[in-house]
């Protein structure tokens, strides 16, 4: 239970109505005073420091936003130079009329209580999103400009202050994946910004998003990638931590007004694809959360196996996502430079995904022939895929030994490997964290009884009540070889 102390969160109310009531005193001085001199000016004032002094002492009965300060703890923010004139407030200052809501605004800012904050993704693709939908533990949807209002910090001196929010997010289309997070702490806005911080030290990238994008990805050919990713306390700090947004483009001019609209990727879906989309997650869903259900399981070396096989997953997909900002339409490779790095990659990930036991070599044997009975329809396309995955191994070893690949197979190899590293996925997710992938799938090379009862069977269940079009149903692949005619 929280601590209270009555007399010391009431102090901070008349703290601020003192220093609005100096500001009236004073209106014209401050609407004559420019940003710069007027922000050091209130802060000279007692009524500022007594400001601050009150939202001390009530964010430490709050328990909000604790740090230390050269040996000095310290609770909740302070008025500042920079907040003054950032969050609005200089503004709202000079104005005759205060608004109601902003002396609690303003304490709620300063000294909490604590609140839920959440995440909101950004992603890339046009979708015509209506209302909120659920993938994987976030929602699906599209803001307005009034719900971003709601949680900007300030809302009542929003108005004034500099919007934390992008251009393409603030225009409105936008799409995004908003969750509560707990894992989220109350915090002052990085000095340098998060997203530099995390670009330069960040070892590799992590995707929040990840389980609902990794679904978007699986349930179109077109690949959907992140924009921005905010971090949000509500009322109190929006922060954009990676990415820049989507950029604005000129939309259709209909000769009058020069519209504008947000720059989305190559996913752009009409009503009956979303549809589509949408049921391919609503079914792919709940079998993609019991890979974080590992926690549940009774019997510890169960528990650890499928500890194991989530967290390949999980680095498998951060692999397969973040190469999305280098793909164009339909899994393209963007540049011709990119091409043999992008084969290593999805070599790695497809390694990550079916090799669960200590490696003793042959590891491209392993992978090409397990991926091949994981997702090939007929004895055509697994010799295909083994062809192919052997290839990949070349090109990976001639790119970690720093040599030049062959240009042999660098065209294709990419969209190969994207279809069958997607299928791989949807069909491990399918058959759930307690697949035995090595011992199944071996013992499946040789038995074509097991592919059907332990691989096949169970997936085509599953993907028999996914929509044909534009989901995942396996098919032949446009790569395979034709088979050869009989003499």
């Amino acid at each position: 239970m929280m601590v209270t102390d009555s007399s010391t969160e009431l102090a901070l109310m008349p703290a601020i109505a003192a220093f609005l009531e100096r500001a009236g005193k004073v209106r014209d001085q401050l609407a004559a005073t420019g940003d710069a001199e007027l922000a050091k000016l209130v802060l000279a004032w007692p009524e500022t420091r007594a400001v601050n002094t009150a939202a001390g002492a009530a964010a430490r009965v709050h328990r909000y936003l604790y740090y230390g300060d050269g040996g000095e703890d310290h609770w909740g923010r302070r008025l500042t130079r920079n907040n003054l004139r950032a969050l609005g407030v200089l503004e709202v200052l000079r104005r005759p009329g205060i608004p109601d809501q902003f002396p609690a605004d303003l304490a709620a800012y300063l000294a909490g209580p604590p609140m839920p904050s959440e995440r909101l993704v950004v992603i890339d693709a046009g979708l015509p999103v209506r209302g909120s939908h659920g993938i994987c533990g976030w929602q699906l949807t599209q803001p307005t400009a009034a719900d971003l209002d709601e949680v900007t910090p300030l809302p009542s001196s929003s108005q004034f202050a500099a919007d934390p929010w992008d251009p393409a997010l603030r225009l409105g289309g936008c799409c995004v994946l908003r969750r509560a997070s707990d894992d989220l702490e109350a915090r002052n806005p990085s000095v340098w910004g998060t997203a530099i911080l995390r670009s330069l030290f960040e070892p590799e990238l992590v995707i929040p998003a990840w389980e609902p994008l990794l679904l978007l990805n699986l349930a179109q050919t077109e690949r959907v990638i992140v924009a921005a990713e905010y971090e949000i306390e509500p009322g109190r700090m929006v922060e954009r931590v990676r990415g820049t947004g989507l950029d604005l483009v000129p939309a259709a001019s209909d000769g009058i007004d020069d519209r504008e609209e947000p720059g989305w990727g190559p996913c752009r879906l009409d009503e009956q694809e979303l549809a589509d989309v949408l049921m391919f997650t609503d079914i792919m869903s709940p079998l993609l959360l019991q890979w974080q259900t590992w926690d549940d399981v009774a019997n510890s070396s169960q528990r650890k196996a499928t500890k194991r096989a989530s967290e390949r997953l999980q680095r498998s997909a951060h692999r397969f996502l973040a190469l999305g900002p280098r793909l164009g339409g339909d899994g393209g490779v963007l540049y011709e430079r990119d091409r043999a790095e992008i084969i290593f990659w999805y070599t790695s990930a497809l390694e990550n995904l079916v090799i669960t036991e200590s490696s003793d070599g042959e590891l491209s044997r392993k992978v090409s022939q397990r991926t091949a009975v994981l997702v090939g329809t007929d004895d055509d396309e697994r010799l295909e895929i083994r062809r192919a995955i052997t290839h990949a191994y070349h090109i990976r070893s001639k790119v970690a030994h720093g040599d030049v690949p062959p240009d042999t197979h660098l065209k294709t190899l990419p969209e190969q490997l994207y279809d069958y590293l997607r299928r791989a996925f949807r069909n491990l997710i399918i058959l759930g964290p307690r697949f035995d992938v090595a011992k199944v799938c071996d013992d499946a090379l040789m038995s074509a009884a097991v592919r059907e009862q332990s691989i096949a069977g169970p997936v085509r269940q599953i993907v028999d009540r996914l929509p044909a079009a534009p989901g995942m149903r396996t098919r032949r692949t446009r790569y395979a070889r034709p088979r050869r005619k009989s003499a």
